[in-house]
């Protein structure tokens, strides 16, 4: 029988696509921290995702204009630029229109309680998750499985596969986030169920936090998830993802700056 250990082991993510930077006011690493970690955890591919403006801590939107001077790879790891757009109503409005979002490679969209203006019932959230299926610019539905925003599990999350969202288990929410932990094990049984791709990410706030996932992988371990659905066992499969979406161009580059 494998031991627990093994079992972990097996997954191991090789792309983070939701993380934060100090441009993110309660985060604690730059970007430079943020991806020599990544290199020495073993990871391909680093996503930045700070916060969009209608967040406390976000950055100005000129933060997300000037990712053209990032350099594509640091420390040997490719970069995704990208943000954590916030739902801001039931319509599933986002805070960035279409002209802010085209400065990002990669949008995570999430509820958060200090970014919304009504009372996130059931009901309410529903309606937010499936409007938001409209929009096309949203690659990933960040953290879907905290008490504070419930929503209609089954058929919603059969609607992310449909529109082409990827579907996030969030390591910092099942570690921090009430109810969290308990509501994943009912969103992935759901996703195992319909085929429902996922993507395993940190939301690391802490460079040390970057590409470790160990509640998230024992999580995924006890269900016997499929490996195929998790789309970031393997960077090339997000990479895949932007450079269709976005037309980037990851290249092998001996020169590329650090």
């Amino acid at each position: 029988m494998r031991s627990e250990v093994d079992m972990l082991n097996e997954i191991k993510i090789r792309a983070d696509v939701h993380t934060h930077t100090i441009a993110s006011t309660h985060a604690y690493s730059t970007v430079a921290e943020m991806a020599a970690a990544a290199a020495e955890t073993g990871l391909q591919l680093l996503g930045i995702t700070d916060h969009g403006p209608a967040a406390p801590d976000s950055p100005h939107v000129w933060h997300f204009h000037n990712y053209k001077i990032l350099p594509r790879m640091i420390n040997g790891v490719w970069l995704l630029k990208g943000v954590e757009a916030n739902i801001i109503d039931e319509y599933g409005r986002l805070d960035m229109d279409e002209h802010e979002l085209s400065f990002c490679e990669w949008v995570v969209a999430s509820y958060h309680t200090s970014c919304i203006n009504f009372e996130p019932a059931p009901a309410l959230v529903t309606q937010g998750y499936r409007m938001l299926c409209d929009n096309p610019l949203v690659d990933v539905i960040g953290h879907p499985t905290t008490d504070m925003f419930p929503f209609d599990y089954e058929p919603v999350l059969k609607l992310f596969k449909e529109a082409g969202k990827l579907v996030e288990i969030n390591e910092s929410s099942l570690q921090w986030k009430k109810g969290a932990l308990q509501n994943a094990k009912t969103v992935y049984a759901i996703c195992k169920k319909y085929e429902i791709p996922i993507v395993l990410n940190t939301d690391a706030h802490y460079a040390g936090l970057v590409g470790k996932t160990p509640i998230a992988s024992r999580l995924l371990s006890d269900l016997d998830f499929p490996r195929h659905l998790i789309v970031n066992l393997d960077a090339e499969r997000i990479m895949e993802l932007a450079e269709k979406k976005r037309g980037i161009v990851f290249r092998n580059d001996a020169d590329a700056p650090d």
